[in-house]
């Protein structure tokens, strides 16, 4: 399963309904932390805008402590915070929404 893809489509559809309750033991993710968890990183090439990209896709990814980015072809961005709690991975957005990641 390609989730790097679905990324841009899940960050669409989020919704306050899918929310989680804040667990205290979740903290910031690390870069490699994020990697690890997400398949197919290792195919990702990093282009001169900072951004990585996979071969035959138009949206580039931007992996940091804590952070996923994604940036569309129309230049636009989005980002999601990533905690985890060494095991679990959540992602929220920018309205505070929680979904498993």
């Amino acid at each position: 399963m390609r989730i790097l893809p679905a990324l841009a489509g899940l960050l669409a559809i989020m919704g306050p309904g899918m929310a989680f309750a804040e667990n205290a033991k979740m903290r910031t993710a690390s870069e490699a932390e994020i990697r690890e968890h997400l398949p197919g990183t290792s195919e990702l090439k990093e282009s001169s805008n900072g951004y990585e990209y996979r071969k035959g896709n138009a949206n580039g990814y931007k992996i940091t402590n804590g952070q996923v980015c994604v940036r569309f072809p129309n230049k636009s961005t989005d980002c999601v915070s990533v905690k985890t709690d060494g095991e679990k991975f959540q992602m929220i957005d920018k309205k505070g929404g929680r979904t498993q990641f």
